[in-house]
Parts: C-alpha cells; structure tokens; sequence
C-alpha cells in the first residue's frame, strides 16, 4: 500500500479501534468476522479515462508550458494557470520569435459517444519578441475541442542515411554529425485530438505577422508527455515536443479497507480506484441475514477526486485476506496459516458511474485472495 493508505488505515485504527483485530503493528487489519479487512478488487475488463494535465498541441506553431499547472478534478472540470511560450517558426522553434504568457485555462471533459469530450478555452497575456525588441499588450485566446477517440501510437524508428547530419533538438539548438548513418526511437505514446480555434495578437507595434492577428483554425492534440523525431532530407533529425497535456487513468482495480459493523448491515469502504489512486468513500449494505448473500455500495470522490462516482454490487463469501506464521507445520506444512474473513465482499460489478466526469460502463471483477509467502 501507498504511505497515504497507511496514514488513513492508521486514522481509522484511532478513532475506532480494532477490537478482535488479529494483526498488530505492521500488516492488513482484518476481522474474521467480516467487521473490518483489507479488500483488492480486480476488473476483468480495463477501461480508460482522459485526464487534461496541460496544454494541447498546435500545427502551425509551438506551443509549450514552461511553468505552472493544469488540473482536472473527479468531476471532469479543468483549470490551471500556466506561463507558456509560443514560437513561431513552427517545428524548428527558434528561441528569438516568441510570445511569452500567462494562460488561465478553464474547461470540461465528459463523453461523446463513448469517447472523452474533452472541451479547453485558454486565455493569455503577455508580450511578444522578435530577437530585437519586446512588444507588450500581446494576446491569446484559443478554444480546443477533442473530436476523437483515445488513440495509442506504437513505437516507431526513424532513420537519417547519410554520414553527414545534424539535429535539431526540442529546445532550438542544433548539431553537427559525421557519425551516419543513425536511427532514433519514438517511444510509443497516447494522443486526443481534436481542433484548435481562435487567435493569437501580437504586441503593440510589434513586426510579428506585420501586427497583425494570427488567425487559428487546425489541428490540436493532448498528447502523454515526450518527445519525436522526425527527418528532413534524410540529414536532418527534428525533435518536436509531444507536450504533456494528457495523462490516462485506468480503471483496472479497487483497492479497500472494508468496515461491516456486525451485527448489523451497513457497509464502508475507503476505496482507491484505478490507476491514478482516486480516493473514493463508499456506503452500502451487506446482507448477511439470508441465504442469498449480497452487498451494495454508492462511492463518491473526495479530495481530487470530487465528482467522481459509481454504483457496484455483488455477493459475499469466504476470503483469505492474509497468512500468520504458525508453528503447526503438520497441518500447515509452508508454516502459514490462512486468516479466512467470513461474508467479505467477494465479486463486484459495477453497474454505472463517472471518473474525471466521463462514463464508466458495466463491468465485472472478483476479490484477489492473499497468497502464502515464499519460501
């Protein structure tokens, strides 16, 4: 478990006490009458979320995040404040044909058709620089909107032939090279694209686009953080910035310390959910007072996580949730014990709900049981 689940186990200890609790100090708490243990749940069947993490890519010019941050909170709503730059040249960046800002960035994410909608408005201040002078008052205002599904691209080589080259790398500089040929490898990365309006205005009295408005209207992309490579001419190797406005959340598990006060029929969980850790509440019922054995539980998000929600059920049963040493190796021959927890949440399915405010589909998944050390 993460250092943060442990304070919270350590929390709950605290302020309710352990009564009946087989394991002290170190190690998962449990009842084995079901009244308190540690659950892991696993999904059969994965599911991804985009989660807005900076700013969207451009076609025409580059636009890259130098400081601050972007945010998206369970329910889906983006914010964040950035000091970016955009340089002109396009790809090749030159570092003295920029404008420098500071962009707040609003926005939503929702789903479209089972893909992620994800919809920015950026709105900056600033000046701009062409390598001889500054001109302040400079603006930009851009709107992306996501028109695509998530899309995984693979892993690529690129290749320049020839024993002369040079590079180009991500900040501007470039180099010369006699050792050709050479290969580069684009690692393989996750992109949402979509179009990017609006336009961006020079400075005052500024020679930039002969002070005029740059009008935006083309292609834009969140892409997972890194760089690519690309050739010119065979001799030339480019690096462009991928950016780092997307980060995925996969939906692939639900870890939890489960509370089922006996006697009685309520339930709690303090749940992590998928791979960003969402921090999750959940109260429900366990039935244990008939033979068809069920539970049911609504979780919503707190902390980062607000706005997040979902709905799951299933049926209770015998699970081992730990091993003990035990010096009875006739019965025991690893000299472990199994510590059993008796009408613990043993399957779930999750029937609706929403991370980072786009929709979960159904889903099914069981309760992975400890395991005995090794040997």
């Amino acid at each position: 478990m993460k250092n943060a689940k442990v304070i919270t186990l350590a929390l709950l200890v605290t302020a309710g006490g352990l009564a009946g609790a087989a394991a002290q100090g170190a190690g998962p708490y449990y009842n084995v009458n079901a009244m308190d243990y540690p659950l892991h749940q696993r999904l059969t069947n994965s599911q991804r979320f985009a989660v807005t993490t900076g700013l969207p890519t451009l076609t025409s010019v580059v636009l890259e995040s130098l400081a601050g941050g972007v945010l998206t909170d369970g329910g889906g709503h983006i914010a964040g404040s950035v000091y970016a730059r955009v340089y002109f040249g396009g790809p090749y960046r030159p570092v003295t044909n920029y404008g420098a800002y500071n962009i707040t960035v609003t926005g939503t994410t929702s789903t479209k058709n089972t893909n992620p909608l994800v919809k920015i408005t950026l709105t900056g201040y600033g000046y701009d620089s062409d390598g001889v002078s500054n001109y302040p008052n400079a603006k930009l205002s851009l709107k992306f909107t996501s028109t695509n599904r998530l899309v995984r691209v693979p892993s690529t080589e690129v290749t320049v032939t020839n024993s002369n080259y040079s590079i180009t790398y991500a900040d501007g500089s470039t180099q010369l090279f006699t050792n050709g040929p050479q290969t580069k490898t684009n690692p393989a990365y996750t992109s949402l694209s979509g179009t990017m309006k609006g336009n961006i205005s020079p400075g005052q009295n500024s020679s930039l686009n002969n002070d005029k408005q740059l009008k935006i209207n083309e292609a834009g992309q969140l892409n997972t953080a890194g760089t690519r490579w690309t050739v010119v001419d065979d001799t030339h190797f480019v690096e462009h910035v991928l950016g780092d406005g997307l980060a995925l959340d996969i939906l692939t598990n639900i870890d939890a310390q489960v509370i089922q006060p006996l006697p009685g029929s309520k339930l709690y969980l303090n749940a992590y959910v998928g791979s960003m850790n969402e921090l999750l509440f959940g109260s429900g019922t366990a039935n244990t007072n008939s033979n068809d054995l069920k539970w049911s539980a609504s979780f919503t998000g707190v902390a980062f996580a607000n706005g997040s929600k979902l709905q799951a059920k299933g049926y209770l049963g015998r699970l081992i949730v730990a091993y003990e040493p035990t010096t009875d190796t006739n019965n025991f021959p690893s000299g472990y014990f199994p510590r059993i927890v008796r009408n613990a949440l043993k399957d779930i399915t999750i029937t609706s709900g929403k991370l980072f405010g786009q929709k979960v589909e159904p889903v099914g998944g069981f309760s992975v049981e400890a395991t005995p050390p090794g040997p």
